[in-house]
């Protein structure tokens, strides 16, 4: 009897170690899990958080256009048109300058560059006019050419006529599996 007594004990120990290892192995698990929901933000949350940082973009952009009025204002007042000229003229010419890069953008897109080289090629069209530019994008393309965006559809190319390399496992396999029948 007391042989089926320690096997008993036995048996209850062996239960209770399992039933800890899997207790601590569910708590490992929700702590993980917790860990993984707890470094996302809700949606709600996010679209707040979004909502107010471009409320707070606008009352700066405000902000800064009531200051600007201000200061024209104050230079209106000391009779001090030349600065508000020269602002005016600082104004013009960044309009100018962007107008002018979003056309040479523009026409680079157009004749076939991609993001990369419209950034370093841009400053090497010269031009005021639409036609001055467009005559600079042609010469640019005689010399550099637009990245190409497809494969040169003639025989022996190089890029599509080459068959993927196979291991010799996989081709052994193959092998195997086309005579198995013959065999078997």
């Amino acid at each position: 009897m007391s042989e089926e007594i320690k096997n008993e004990l036995n048996n209850e120990n062996k239960t209770n170690i399992d039933d800890t290892a899997n207790s601590s192995d569910e708590t490992k698990n929700t702590e993980e899990q917790t860990q993984e929901v707890d470094n996302k933000i809700p949606y709600d949350r996010f679209k707040a958080k979004v909502d107010e940082a471009n409320a707070l973009k606008e009352k700066l952009a405000e902000i800064e256009k009531a200051n600007e009025e201000a200061e024209r204002k104050k230079l209106e007042e000391q009779n001090e048109y030349k600065k508000l000229y020269e602002q005016a003229q600082e104004q013009l010419a960044e309009l100018r300058t962007s107008n002018l890069n979003a056309k040479k953008d523009a026409l680079l897109s157009k004749a076939g560059y991609d993001d990369g080289q419209i950034e370093v090629l841009r400053g090497t069209i010269n031009g005021e006019t639409d036609e001055e530019l467009a005559k600079a994008v042609e010469s640019l393309k005689d010399v550099i050419a637009p990245k190409q965006n497809y494969i040169d559809p003639t025989p022996m190319n190089g890029e599509g006529g080459k068959p993927a390399k196979a291991d010799k496992e996989e081709i052994g396999a193959k092998a195997f599996e086309r005579i198995k029948n013959k065999l078997f």
